[in-house]
């Protein structure tokens, strides 16, 4: 096996991903051994975390990265992730409680990030539920809104 710098690994790991459903960091680390890329589960671990790699219905999948805001996307795209992602939603003071399918709630945490909405200052995701922490309690029925009608 010879060496592969990371960025070369990082775009085989894209593309495997890309056209492949790959549901484990076991698999994945087999994928690319079979390309001859040997990778330790840590590097791998911190491959995945650095590429914004998240789990989405058990298999890995690119999330939008920060270069490619969901809010300078197309409204469409925004919409889409949001529909793929959400089951329900609530609002208490300055946190916004969004319920996702077990396992998604990363993803839509990736996906909220990256909106960079000014009110937000940041997600944190469990497995099926992500609080938005908003800047004011008074900014918190105005996002939910917002989050419903990109549901419809």
């Amino acid at each position: 096996m010879v060496p592969v710098r990371k960025n070369g690994r990082h775009g085989k790991i894209l593309d495997l991903v890309a056209r492949r459903p790959v549901s484990s960091q076991l698999e994945l680390a087999a994928l690319l051994r079979a390309q001859g890329v040997e990778v330790t589960q840590s590097t791998l671990s911190r491959d995945i975390r650095t590429l914004g790699l998240v789990k989405v219905r058990g298999l890995y999948r690119s999330a939008p990265s920060a270069a490619a805001s969901a809010a300078a996307a197309p409204p469409d795209a925004m919409r889409r992730n949001l529909r793929q992602l959400v089951v329900r939603s609530g609002v208490s003071g300055n946190i916004v409680m969004v319920k996702t399918a077990p396992g998604n709630a990363h993803a839509l945490g990736v996906v909220l990030d990256s909106a960079e909405w000014p009110e937000v200052l940041g997600t944190v995701a469990g497995d099926d539920t992500v609080f938005v922490l908003l800047r004011r309690a008074s900014q918190g029925k105005k996002l939910l809104r917002r989050i419903e009608e990109l549901l419809l």
